[in-house]
């Protein structure tokens, strides 16, 4: 019989403590570790003594886990201590559940608390540093710095219908129906879920919401009657009139603008039913993310990484915004290739891949970053030749463009230039850099710290390959000062997916059914910073 044995007799029984040294042997050696070699753990009576004394006062001595203590899938590499590890199963034993066991009441918190405290500390640092700067008589070129807009306080009975949302949606994720739901009943969930978030955090403004940002002076809608029903013009010129245009139209391709015309051009006239068309089209985003994290990470994963994409912080932006229908496309693009990279899809897979990845790339120049996890996912997969399609299908929508008067290399350039000399200066890439990191803190709430957290356990580590990137890039380049609420609304859903990755790694190679939990707690804070968000500040996207 083995020493846990004895442990779980000794307990059952109702015996003392102290009728475990009688099984515990006392030889040189074994004192702190019983058998080591074999990979058993024995108990520790060196810590508290052999027994509990009547002065002990309640404290029990430290006696190690056995493997039915074993982790769950949602324990964290900081939440283990390797020396307890048992190296016959290799399950490690959780921080807070030794903590228990020692009367250690500063470490009887769940993981998310951790979490969360670094997200604030994150959030509160850029907001002290913004208003350090502001303070400084620092000209950031917006009024509600780190982010594009002005503050105010709103709140009103229209204030009630997003925390009404969230708090379905949470329920929902609470309960066992994700697993019980069919596939595409999920699919269509999730989207009339983000669909009903993005609107009722719209509709806080009342009707103009839907439409405000829209009328912006300084957005991309006001350009659209430069088309003046010759595409081909607009394309033609774009480059050599851009200082024209107004600072949203500068900083993107021409493809934007001529999405806008051509939803006018299909009758959608109107602020408010161009933005509810623009709302329902950047929702699309969730169910596509979702489909491709099922490819590559596996269905448990997907299904619980719905509820995290369906209150994402950054609906805040994607309500009412053309960047929306950007994040789409790329969306769309990742989707279709990593799906066609499985085993037996056709190339044609490939193609429309690069079709949308390339059209993405028309409308934002970052986009072109997120090819790079389809890049990876056929190499992956073991199809490397896909790549030479999707990359030959992406250069097409460019080509045309260039065969038409703009070249995409030039508008970048031209953007990049834009950005550096906007405000006279005001933009300086050392104010705006940890600012910057501050609003993608707020867009992605805490779940983001998760994501960190697990990046190198996720097998959606393609889709990082292509986000990570582009926002680091982004920041050290230079080119992203300000206004990335709106600019990294097509990265924002990769950097989320390692939060659902299984911690530790599952023991077999080809785990298809193990996934992280649901970070419930992490995605309703993130939910009510969005919702205080939308309340404090009038955003112009």
């Amino acid at each position: 019989m083995s020493l846990i044995d004895h442990v779980v007799a000794v307990r059952s029984h109702g015996a003392s403590w102290s009728t475990l040294s009688r099984f515990t042997p006392r030889t040189a050696g074994t004192t702190k570790r019983h058998h080591a070699g074999r990979g058993e753990r024995a108990a520790r009576p060196g810590r508290y003594g052999s027994g509990v004394s009547a002065g002990s006062r309640g404290r029990r001595a430290a006696v190690d886990v056995g493997p039915d203590d074993a982790v769950r899938g949602d324990l964290d590499p900081g939440d283990a201590d390797p020396a307890d590890a048992d190296p016959g199963r290799g399950a490690p034993v959780r921080r807070a559940d030794r903590a228990r066991r020692t009367g250690r009441w500063w470490q009887r918190h769940p993981p998310e608390v951790d979490e969360v405290a670094v997200w604030l500390a994150v959030v509160g640092v850029g907001l002290i540093l913004a208003a350090a700067l502001v303070a400084a008589g620092v000209n950031l070129d917006t009024a509600a710095a780190p982010f594009a807009g002005r503050y105010r306080l709103r709140i009103g009975p229209a204030s009630l219908l997003a925390p009404a949302v969230a708090i379905g949606v949470l329920v929902a994720a609470r309960s066992d129906r994700l697993a019980r739901m069919r596939w595409t009943a999920l699919l269509a969930a999730s989207y009339g879920a983000a669909l009903a978030w993005a609107l009722a955090l719209a509709l806080v403004d009342g009707r103009p919401g839907l439409s405000r940002p829209l009328m912006y002076p300084g957005g991309s809608l006001g350009d659209v009657a430069a088309v003046h029903g010759d595409p081909l013009g607009f394309i033609r010129t774009f480059t050599d009139r851009a200082p024209g245009y107004s600072p949203a139209t500068r900083s993107h391709p021409p493809g934007q603008v001529l999405a806008l015309w051509s939803l006018e051009r299909l009758g959608l006239r109107g602020g408010t039913a161009l933005g509810l068309a623009l709302t329902a089209i950047g929702c699309l985003t969730v169910p596509l993310v979702v489909i491709a994290v099922r490819s590559l990470c596996h269905e448990p994963a997907a299904r619980r990484f719905a509820p995290v994409l369906v209150l994402a912080p950054w609906a805040v932006w994607t309500a009412v915004a053309p960047d929306g229908l950007t994040a789409t496309l790329a969306a769309a693009g990742v989707t279709i290739g990593v799906v066609g990279s499985e085993p037996g899809r056709r190339p044609w897979w490939a193609a429309l891949s690069g079709l949308a990845l390339g059209f993405a790339a028309l409308c934002g120049y970052g986009v072109a970053w997120v090819g790079i996890a389809v890049i990876a996912a056929n190499f992956v997969r073991r199809r490397p030749l896909l790549n030479l399609v999707t990359g030959a299908a992406g250069l097409l929508p460019l080509w045309l463009f260039f065969a038409w008067g703009f070249s995409w290399p030039d508008g970048l350039a031209a953007a990049g230039a834009d950005v550096s000399g906007r405000g006279g200066g005001s933009r300086a890439w050392l104010g705006w850099a940890p600012l910057d990191v501050t609003v993608l803190a707020v867009a992605c709430g805490p779940v983001l710290i998760r994501a960190a957290r697990r990046w190198r356990m996720t097998p959606g580590w393609p889709f990082l390959a292509g986000a990570v990137p582009a926002v680091a890039l982004g920041i050290l380049t230079g080119l992203s000062r300000g206004e990335v609420e709106r600019s990294w609304l097509p990265f924002f859903p990769w950097l989320l997916v390692a939060a659902l990755a299984p911690c530790p790694r599952p023991p077999r190679r080809g785990d298809r059914t193990t996934a992280g939990e649901l970070p419930t707690g992490l995605v309703a804070v993130g939910a009510a910073a969005a919702i205080i968000v939308e309340a404090v500040l009038a955003s112009p996207w």
